[in-house]
């Protein structure tokens, strides 16, 4: 019976030893990163139930996304019941020269924009998608982007011998900005087009991606043809407008009483006044328009305020209210949409062939009479439309043609004939600050 003990107790024995010899079990963690970021923890054998903590760290210009488990926990929490192989993922935007890129995150998106630095625009991102902002999903993808862009649009506008440029600064624009150049002869000449053979004046330029550099070119004020058209005057009428080189030309545009064009047509800006229509200096018989009370019997231009006689000399002269009612009531007006194929809309006024077509109006909706033709003795009025403060407004549309005389009750505007494709309007008035069109008169 003792040795049935002692071998008992001896197996018992060898149990508890090799009972506690035995290790508890132990897990490999291994995490790593993708390019744009680190990982901040200690890979390793760790004891089943340990917790091991890893930190995402992404580089400038990166983001975090999500574990290769799809997990977006960061830092990370593991708890070890297995061997565990996990990555880190990021998102990389970064920008060119040129800008910034701001981010957010939008539940499981991120939104990038692309943010351009003054002088610049954005163009794409390296994929070339041009969506800005740009969202992207989380996946198990990596994903590098890189907003580009580009400087904006030089623009350089410049004047030819004879002449100076106003309206907008030369620089770099955005795309989209309207601006608007304004060629001004010297005196004595007259602008003929710009480099590209665009002949508008002011010339308004939208900018877009590419540089732009244009050159106004000015010719000497050719001399004046006129036309003979039946008037009872006697008038000759010159064939165009001051400042233009033929007659589909809208020619320059000039405030009542000045001589020469300019940038800005407003009361700031004009002659005889000092900055108001309570402050006029010249031709002015109300009192209360008058600087200080000031008062003349002067209702019709002076040779010296004549913008024909400046351009032309002596014995030319801007039309009066009274010629300009001559001409209405004496002509034959054509509205045409294409005058001599030049694409230029206005009023060609012919010389009537019969007593009952004197002061006939054919408008845009209606039907001339076949009698007459370019061959016979007329003259073109363009619509060239008027210039206020910085801009051209109604070219194409309507025609605003100064005449020598003052509106006789309310002095800060004078005559003027006006006219659009529906109608003919030789004794309206403007205030005397536009920028409006001169066609001369020649008298026997």
């Amino acid at each position: 019976m003792r040795r049935l003990f002692w071998a008992a107790m001896g197996i018992a024995l060898i149990s508890m030893v090799f009972a506690n010899c035995k290790k508890d079990p132990t897990y490999s963690v291994q995490v790593t990163a993708t390019e744009g970021g680190t990982v901040e923890g200690q890979n390793g054998e760790y004891k089943e139930g340990e917790t091991v903590v890893f930190t995402a760290i992404p580089a400038d210009g990166y983001y975090f996304t999500n574990w290769s488990d799809g997990n977006t926990d960061n830092p990370r929490s593991i708890v070890t019941t297995s061997d565990i192989s996990l990555t880190a993922k990021f998102i990389g935007v970064t920008p060119k020269e040129g800008g910034i890129v701001e981010t957010k995150k939008e539940g499981n998106s991120f939104v990038f924009t692309a943010v351009p630095s003054n002088g610049y625009y954005f163009t794409q991102w390296s994929d070339g998608s041009t969506d800005n902002p740009r969202t992207i999903t989380i996946s198990a993808s990596d994903i590098t982007l890189e907003a580009q862009f580009a400087q904006n649009a030089l623009i350089t506008i410049t004047a030819g011998s004879n002449g100076t440029i106003g309206g907008s600064d030369n620089g770099r624009y955005a795309q989209g900005e309207t601006l608007t150049f304004t060629a001004i002869p010297a005196m004595g000449y007259c602008f003929s087009q710009w480099s590209d053979g665009n002949i508008s004046n002011p010339r308004e330029i939208t900018v877009g991606k590419d540089d732009i550099s244009l050159t106004a070119e000015f010719v000497e004020q050719p001399a004046i043809a006129t036309v003979d058209l039946g008037l009872e005057s006697g008038n000759l009428w010159a064939t165009c407008n001051v400042g233009a080189v033929n007659p589909w030309n809208y020619g320059g545009y000039y405030a009542w009483g000045e001589t020469q064009t300019k940038d800005d047509y407003s009361w700031d800006t004009y002659k005889y006044c000092k900055g108001s229509i309570e402050s006029f200096t010249k031709y002015c018989n109300k009192a209360d328009y008058g600087n200080n009370g000031f008062t003349d019997t002067l209702t019709t231009l002076e040779a010296a305020d004549d913008a024909a006689t400046a351009a032309f000399g002596e014995g030319w002269a801007m039309p009066t209210n009274a010629e300009w009612e001559e001409l209405y009531s004496q002509c034959y007006w054509v509205w045409t949409e294409n005058y001599n194929n030049r694409n230029a809309r206005g009023y060609i006024v012919y010389k009537a062939k019969s007593a009952g077509d004197k002061g006939i109006k054919v408008y845009y909706d209606g039907t001339p009479s076949a009698s007459y033709s370019l061959t016979d003795a007329h003259i073109f009025l363009p619509a060239a439309g008027d210039r206020y403060l910085t801009n051209l407004y109604g070219a194409g549309l309507g025609g605003y043609y100064w005449s020598a005389s003052l509106h006789e009750n309310d002095p800060y505007g004078a005559r003027c004939c006006c006219f659009i494709s529906s109608s003919v309007e030789p004794s309206d008035y403007y205030a005397r600050y536009y920028g409006c069109s001169v066609r001369p008169v020649k008298r026997p």
